[in-house]
């Protein structure tokens, strides 16, 4: 009975470290595939944003990115683009932004988040970024403040997060253009 269940424990270990080492093997071929796909995401999101921009020119402070000068195909300024964190309902919303050089708005995309589904969650959805789309800086709120944004209903905080990640970019962006 011993001996029986020394076998199998000893399988269970070898079992156990092959198991280990497939999995090894496999996460990091894995995390440089993700990496570069994160990295495709960035990018074609920074043309959606900015639909007139032939290409980017980041931005920098030190080694970290601040957002990026796009520029068409005769190197002229079309606006900026840039990429914030903001704390939401849930968690960080990552978004993707787009301003041309009257600051108004050219595009929105969220690109990460972990709101509520079916209301925060809704921040996704092209009914509530399109809203953006041409809005000045001045109009840069909710409507029932005066502005020119419509909150989700039963989701204002991932509204207004969004509304205040683009304002601070906005203010970033004229404090080192």
């Amino acid at each position: 009975m011993d001996k029986e269940m020394g076998v199998v424990l000893l399988k269970l270990v070898v079992l156990s470290v092959v198991a280990a080492a497939v999995l090894g093997a496999i996460y990091i071929p894995t995390q440089v595939q993700l990496k570069i796909y994160q990295q495709e995401q960035k990018e074609l999101a920074l043309v959606d944003v900015m639909p007139l921009a032939d290409h980017f020119d980041p931005v920098k402070s030190g080694e970290e990115i601040l957002f990026y000068r796009a520029l068409d195909a005769d190197n002229n300024l079309v606006g900026y683009s840039f990429f914030h964190d903001q704390t939401g309902s849930q968690d960080m919303i990552t978004i993707a932004g787009g301003i041309d050089t009257e600051y108004k708005v050219t595009g929105v995309k969220i690109m990460s988040h972990a709101e509520t589904p079916g209301l925060g969650a809704k921040i996704t959805e092209s009914a509530f970024t399109d809203q953006f789309i041409g809005v000045a800086q001045s109009d840069l709120m909710l409507s029932k403040d005066g502005g020119a944004i419509d909150s989700i209903t039963g989701a204002t905080v991932s509204s207004v997060a969004i509304i205040d990640g683009i304002q601070v970019k906005i203010l970033e962006i004229k404090a080192n253009k």
